[in-house]
């Protein structure tokens, strides 16, 4: 299982490829072993997106989770203009 988390005092979403998450709303999916999944961050107007943190990912662009066990990632948002 792939987990999400949003932290931060900002707002925005994040949304996989292949799809099953989009975290808003749906922040945990299931995901055959082997499958690379993608996750992408948008910060809502009034926020930034200022990084990942866990499942082997870190920095502002996008995460690429390998699903070899179950992993937990924690996307953040701050609050800001771009």
């Amino acid at each position: 299982m792939l987990t999400v988390t949003l932290a931060g005092h900002g707002s925005g979403m994040v949304s996989s490829a292949p799809a099953g998450i989009t975290c808003g709303n749906d922040c945990a999916a299931v995901y055959d072993l082997g499958t690379v999944v993608t996750l992408t961050a948008a910060a809502n107007a009034d926020s930034v997106f200022s990084g990942w943190s866990g499942g082997d990912c870190d920095g502002a662009g996008t995460c690429e989770v390998t699903m070899d066990r179950a992993r937990a990632v924690t996307a953040r948002f701050n609050v800001g203009a771009p």
